[in-house]
């Protein structure tokens, strides 16, 4: 899989004073697809998270290095290649925030993720 992507393609954003949602379309050629699985390529939870690290401190100033944890950490249907997610992401407060991702498929994940 050469030319491999290691994000979704922002489709829309819509920001509100405490929150976020993107509309990612979720490439064919992503990274995280290789290896998880050949026959039936599937999202792995971690790829998600890591892309809801990366969106709050883009989207909120919380500082990467000061990760502390997920909470109530839930996936519920897979993501495969072509999927539009949404990705909805409220700040609860300064160090704490919760997501979820769904599509015309259902709700994939959701939880909180907690900084330093």
């Amino acid at each position: 899989m050469s030319d491999c992507v290691y994000h979704g393609e922002v489709l829309s954003v819509e920001e509100q004073r405490d929150s976020v949602t993107l509309e990612l379309k979720v490439p064919e050629n992503l990274y995280y697809f290789q290896g998880h699985f050949d026959n039936a390529p599937v999202l792995p939870g971690v790829a998600m998270t890591h892309w809801v690290v990366e969106y709050a401190s883009q989207y909120f100033d919380a500082d990467p290095a000061g990760f502390q944890a997920f909470n109530g950490l839930k996936f519920q249907i897979i993501v495969c290649p072509g999927y539009t997610l949404k990705l909805n992401l409220r700040q609860i407060n300064l160090n704490k925030y919760s997501f979820s991702y769904s599509s015309e498929h259902g709700k994939h994940a959701s939880g909180k993720v907690l900084f330093v």
